[in-house]
């Protein structure tokens, strides 16, 4: 698994920290699921997103902003 640099922040709120699925709460996890997003994407996919825990933009783990 890719380790989450702390670094790394969400592109729309710039909150630093941006979560990996597996490094959401069970809370978390089950409002990402309700998430816009969750349509256009098969699980297998969001699970290799980043998620910012503030405004829950999703993005692919390659279009962080370092």
């Amino acid at each position: 698994m890719e380790k989450l640099d702390v670094h790394e922040t969400c592109p729309k709120c710039l909150l630093p920290g941006m979560k990996t699925w597996d490094q959401l709460t069970d809370e978390e996890q089950f409002l990402a699921l309700r998430l816009p997003a969750s349509a256009e994407f098969t699980p297998e996919e969001r699970r290799r997103h980043h998620f910012c825990p503030r405004c829950w933009h999703e993005t692919p783990p390659r279009s962080f902003n370092v």
